[in-house]
């Protein structure tokens, strides 16, 4: 019997829920495809059905990650405020917030990158990408805000973001957030 399109779209985003969660608490290297499978209860055929190799798997999973971005991180922030600076800065709230809600986990992009830095060049680029994908939203907010150099002051805004994201999760507090954020409003004037 053949599962319906729809079946095996759930299929497949069910499987990257589970493996996204896993990567997220475990690593990349240190889980495994067995892993995967126990937690899904799937059986490795049905696996290599929708993902030819783990490192298929997690470029999938990082795609969606970076396309989740948007609506979880930029779209609630830029609701928040109608100010540019204040758009820019809410980005920071929103971020907290949801390192508060999700037991401290950082970016999996980064994650990515670094566990597959020189190691799987597919791998390390999805990664990076992500992390270029948020450092032009925050250019392209900049810019919205009129500011003289949207694209340094973008760039460095973004990098404030991350060091919180790290720290926070290092320390398990996401106070280091309030300290990102007062640090990129005295750079936004």
């Amino acid at each position: 019997m053949l599962m319906s399109t729809d079946s095996q779209t759930l299929k497949r985003q069910e499987i990257l829920d589970r493996a996204e969660r896993l990567f997220y608490c475990g690593g990349f290297h240190a889980t495994g495809v067995d892993a995967v499978l126990a937690d899904s209860g799937i059986s490795k055929r049905t696996l290599y059905k929708y993902f030819a190799s783990k490192e298929e798997l997690i470029e999938a999973v990082l795609d969606r990650y970076a396309s989740n971005v948007d609506c979880m991180v930029f779209e609630p922030a830029i609701a928040r405020s109608d100010d540019p600076r204040g758009r820019i800065l809410a980005v920071f709230d929103v971020r907290r917030e949801l390192m508060d809600n999700t037991a401290y986990v950082g970016c999996l992009a980064m994650k990515a990158a670094e566990e597959y830095k020189d190691r799987h060049p597919g791998i390390e680029a999805s990664g990076r990408q992500s992390v270029e994908y948020v450092e032009s939203r925050f250019v392209t907010l900049c810019r919205d805000a009129g500011l003289a150099d949207p694209e340094t002051t973008g760039r460095t805004v973004a990098l404030l973001l991350q060091g919180a994201v790290v720290t926070s999760q290092l320390r398990r507090d996401t106070s280091a957030f309030a300290a990102a954020r007062a640090a990129a409003e005295s750079l936004l004037g």
